[in-house]
């Protein structure tokens, strides 16, 4: 099944933390383009949050455009230093989607 990604709800990064610091909220990665083994830096991701309810919301940046990860240091950024995630369950198939990951309290940016 193909899903239209722009057609989800979106967050910007703020609101994105705070919804995946939720109770029962749950964080998925998404392979958009697999990573090449002999490019540094290859390779597509973009981050969901699932809230306690089953909705699902994309990443976006201030513009609302797809906030796609293309670097495995982004990735890991993005993972643990921003929503400092319990674990990382990276997919590496261009449409694999890896899901259940939590995002546990604290992290680098402080939510207010």
């Amino acid at each position: 099944m193909t899903m239209k990604r722009r057609a989800l709800p979106v967050l910007l990064e703020r609101d994105f933390r705070s919804l995946a610091a939720k109770d029962g909220a749950t964080v998925e990665i998404e392979c958009v383009t697999a990573p090449n083994p002999d490019e540094r830096f290859s390779g597509e991701w973009l981050f969901y949050v699932v809230n306690a309810s089953g909705e699902r919301f994309m990443l976006v940046t201030a513009l609302a455009r797809e906030r796609i990860v293309n670097s495995s240091i982004g990735l890991f950024g993005l993972a643990f230093g921003k929503l400092n995630l319990d674990h990382l369950d990276v997919p590496f198939i261009a449409g694999d989607v890896r899901t259940g990951m939590r995002s546990r309290p604290g992290g680098r940016d402080s939510l207010e």
